[in-house]
């Protein structure tokens, strides 16, 4: 049996934020998460931590 992954835009979308991104960021790195699966490197407001999200294969 699969196990089906229920992490979709919105999300990928409320995380970012919670790691105080901006609106914009959020938005942008949410929809590359839909997309490929991988936010990509970025940093959050504060600057001092690199934040990467990706889906377990």
């Amino acid at each position: 049996m699969n196990i089906i992954n229920k992490h979709g835009w919105k999300w990928a979308y409320r995380k970012i934020r919670g790691l105080y991104c901006t609106r914009l960021t959020a938005i942008y790195r949410a929809t590359l998460y839909s997309i490929r699966g991988n936010t990509g490197k970025f940093s959050s407001e504060d600057k001092w931590q690199k934040i990467r999200i990706r889906r377990c294969r």
